[in-house]
């Protein structure tokens, strides 16, 4: 569905021809265009959905142990770090990685973490000039030309999930509770469907998620303060 079929659609909803929005006396062209980016951010911003992930690689281009998150990437969801000839490092909340910098300021443990709009690595464990990868999730790109495609058909505007048709909901749920129709009843019922809509959309992408889930990446974070690159304080002989 593109951003022209959208607009579409939600004025056959609102009982207008679209054809003839520019003589529309309620409702305006930016009108539909802004209920219709509102509904979509909402919808984009509903769940980690798998094509709203993307990929930021730079280098390493000083030891400062913080780094600022990338300008489209949603702050807090990186949630894989790879550094060139290193691989994969891992995540940790930002409390247990002040924490373990504190105590081994010299460990090599290959940690990261995240703080507000920063990321902190471990600078003790790799070297300046290296190259880095993220994955994690996009910011939303505001739709504005006619054929630019909804987020729910990441490929052609033909292949589409049914998020488009919440999308549409959304946007419908907007117009009626705005001031131009003050339908604030319908509007919630509108906006229900539309989530529910999205909500049952998401189970398959969970159950894939949760499928795919490798067996030495945990769901919970339990940090390992004691990790390969940590004295072995507290351990204990069999004899």
């Amino acid at each position: 569905m593109t951003f022209l079929e959208s607009k579409t659609e939600l004025c056959s909803l609102l009982d207008i021809d679209y054809t003839d929005i520019a003589n529309n006396q309620l409702i305006s062209d930016a009108e539909l265009g802004y209920w219709i980016n509102s509904a979509a951010i909402r919808a984009w911003d509903f769940r980690a959905w798998d094509f709203s992930e993307g990929e930021d690689a730079t280098n390493l281009t000083s030891a400062t142990e913080k780094f600022t998150y990338p300008d489209t990437f949603v702050a807090g969801s990186v949630w894989l770090l790879m550094i060139a000839g290193l691989g994969e490092y891992d995540k940790k909340d930002y409390q247990s990685f002040r924490k373990f910098k504190i105590n081994y300021p010299t460990a090599t443990d290959k940690i990261y973490s995240e703080y507000k709009n920063y990321i902190y690595l471990n600078t003790a464990a790799h070297a300046v000039g290296l190259a880095i990868t993220l994955l994690g999730k996009l910011k939303f790109t505001k739709l504005v030309n006619t054929t630019d495609k909804l987020p729910f058909s990441p490929v052609s505007d033909d292949l589409e999930y049914s998020g488009n048709r919440a999308i549409v909901k959304l946007a419908y749920a907007e117009a009626l509770a705005s001031r131009k129709y003050s339908e604030t009843d319908r509007a919630a019922t509108e906006e229900a469907a539309a989530f529910n809509i999205l909500k049952i959309l998401w189970e398959p992408f969970a159950e894939a998620r949760a499928n795919s889930q490798s067996k030495d990446r945990p769901f919970f974070d339990v940090p390992d303060y004691f990790g390969p690159g940590s004295p072995n304080i507290g351990q204990f002989g069999n004899d």
